[in-house]
């Protein structure tokens, strides 16, 4: 079935196209990755399908069943809520169909014979029940504790969260929400290794279509089953897994470079012979070439999407063989160990991934090694002739007021504006991007602006803290590239599976408290926790087990509150009936009839006597833990 349709929508702003002339549609069942260079247009793309903004041209249409769960940007009303809250938030529909329960509930205490609040609330119940209303609170907690959040944060306000935990919610709030249609947009950017691959089992168990922006090549890999690319305000269609993608482009690519160099062939020639013949004894011909020569629907150039494709990682030098030495190293805030017992060396050449749950002590680690934050105990020592740079995740270094251009000039005030510009456009920043303001840029050009001044004086020793995110896949293969081929020494805090499998040879993993050293890749990594795993004597369950787990578990609570509901229904039935023997008994049953009233009485007592043991039951079943 069809969920959406866009068709010839065109979208500019100021002088840029956005998009021009795209149409689509949006099927049942779909799970489509949506990519593209940093800046190109795909989340606004988003939001003329969620109609925050609309179309120069063209229509989107949506289908009366389209329901589109799409991550809240502003969140700035809803600092005072609970992070449970807001999640719970997605479904407001059960949260005021169990207002209304709770309203009739307590009316029907007081009146228990009004017929129609008795109707209206069996109504509601049934409706509540069947929407998923007695199990939501349990998948609401499941999903917060899949992205990351322990459940003794569930009921924190979210003006105590960072921005990246804010980002996380959002997605958890997405996620909970009762529409058919997800748009995600870049989900795993804030989300550590372990959430990712919930996200990634969690996707392929729903139910829902889906279209996710990202450039995490291996959550693409496992996630979608075709993939959406926009390019020069164009938007290309592949069918299939993105490792088809992949290499689907690079045929499109190679064929399109084909047609262009022999269509310029074509045009240079039949050009040449109109020159040459214009004036002569061949004019008839060389105006009938002419004419050709404007009929003909030239092919654009093969061009650039703007990547960075020449970025070059310089060493500043050989360091001596010995980079760094961390010896006993405790670290924290103020007394409070985060991370305990930390001890390694560093050689020169050595590309280190540092990874691990996020709030699991990565970037505390990294601030000691920078000298930012003071070892509880331990010694770290930094080897001789070592230069060290740093990249800060939350790119602290940008002045949002300045350009680009300015960005560099200011830690080269006397360097020339060519060179500026020069060096600039190694990171996509070509003629007027350079001029752009910081505050005006996408996340992830504000990545490779804060990457080009990290890079601009060479340094062989270079500490990463997220440095792939909002990068474009383009990008990241640079920039993978570049470090492979750098000749010093890295550190690198990364989620990105596919880039610390590329770079690092060495992975560092930071668990419980602790620093356990993996003497090879990612995929060694990968390896190894899966030999833990089979020898654990009790193996953990993975996430899909844990899933089904869940589904089972909400089913028995499901089935245990339908329980305890029934109870309290039959308790209402057998209240108003008693209320009406009484009444009968009181008032309309002659005071002669004393078989009427003798049956009338034995029929009160068995019935005031189920209520009890009704009662009874229903003390028991609410306080029950059902497992």
């Amino acid at each position: 079935m069809t969920l959406l349709a866009a068709e010839n929508i065109s979208k500019k702003f100021s002088d840029q196209v956005i998009v021009d002339q795209i149409s689509f549609t949006i099927k049942t069942g779909d799970r489509i990755g949506l990519v593209g260079k940093n800046g190109i247009g795909k989340t606004t793309l988003f939001e003329l399908l969620v109609g925050n903004i609309d179309t120069d041209n063209g229509t989107i249409t949506r289908s009366r069943s389209c329901l589109i769960d799409y991550i809240q940007q502003d969140k700035s009303g809803i600092m005072d809520t609970s992070l449970f809250e807001f999640a719970s938030s997605a479904r407001s529909d059960l949260l005021q169909m169990r207002k209304e329960i709770t309203i009739l509930e307590e009316r029907l205490m007081e009146m228990p014979t009004d017929k129609m609040s008795l109707d209206k609330l069996g109504h509601l119940q049934h409706k509540f029940e069947t929407d998923g209303g007695f199990t939501f609170e349990n998948e609401v907690a499941t999903i917060l504790h899949g992205v990351g959040f322990e459940k003794e944060r569930h009921h924190e306000r979210l003006s105590n969260f960072s921005g990246g935990e804010k980002n996380r919610a959002g997605l958890a709030h997405a996620l909970a929400g009762r529409g058919n249609l997800l748009l995600l947009d870049e989900p795993t950017n804030h989300l550590d290794i372990e959430s990712t691959l919930w996200l990634e089992n969690y996707l392929a168990e729903t139910d829902k279509s889906y279209i996710i922006i990202s450039h995490d090549r291996a959550f693409l890999s496992a996630a979608v089953t075709q993939v959406w690319e926009i390019q020069l305000a164009k938007l290309h269609l592949y069918k299939g897994s993105f490792e088809n993608y992949l290499i689907e482009r690079k045929d499109r690519k190679r064929l399109h470079e084909h047609r262009y160099k022999h269509q310029q062939e074509e045009i240079k020639r039949l050009e040449d012979f109109v020159q040459r013949n214009m004036a002569g004894q061949k004019t008839k011909q060389a105006k009938s070439k002419l004419k050709y020569l404007s009929r003909i629907k030239r092919l654009p150039p093969p061009r650039s999407d703007g990547s960075s494709n020449n970025i070059n990682v310089k060493s500043s030098g050989r360091s001596y063989a010995h980079v760094l030495e961390v010896n006993d190293l405790t670290i924290g805030y103020g007394t409070d160990p985060v991370v305990s017992n930390v001890s390694f060396d560093l050689y020169r050449g050595d590309k280190v991934g540092l990874i691990g749950r996020n709030g699991s002590g990565k970037t505390t680690i990294l601030l000691s090694l920078i000298g930012e934050l003071s070892p509880i105990t331990g010694d770290i020592k930094l080897g001789n002739n070592v230069d060290v740079a740093y990249f800060d995740q939350e790119l602290t270094e940008l002045n949002p007021n300045l350009s680009a251009l300015d960005t560099l000039w200011e830690i080269d005030p006397i360097a020339e504006m060519g060179k500026i510009r020069s060096f600039l456009a190694r990171f996509g920043f070509t003629g007027e991007d350079s001029y752009k303001l910081v505050k005006t840029l996408s996340g992830g050009e504000k990545t490779k602006l804060a990457m080009a001044k990290l890079l601009y004086y060479p340094a062989n020793f270079l500490i990463f803290d997220e440095p792939t995110n909002h990068l474009d896949i383009d990008a990241r293969e640079v920039l993978e590239q570049a470090l492979k081929d750098y000749e010093g020494s890295c550190l690198i805090v990364s989620h990105d599976r596919h880039f610390l499998e590329c770079v690092t040879d060495k992975i560092f993993h930071v668990i419980d408290g602790h620093l356990n050293i993996y003497n090879g890749n990612y995929a060694f990594f990968k390896e190894k926790m899966a030999e833990k795993e089979e020898k654990a004597p009790l193996k953990p369950l993975k996430s899909k087990e844990a899933y089904l787990t869940f589904k089972e578990k909400s089913k028995r609570i499901s089935k245990h509150k339908k329980l305890i509901q029934s109870t309290k229904s039959k308790i209402a039935d057998l209240e108003k009936e008693l209320t009406n023997l009484e009444k009968d008994i009181l008032h309309n049953i002659p005071r002669s009839d004393w078989e009427t009233l003798n049956a009338s009485s034995e029929k009160k007592l068995v019935i005031e006597n189920e209520i009890l043991d009704l009662y009874a039951k229903l003390e028991i079943l609410e306080g029950m833990e059902v497992d």
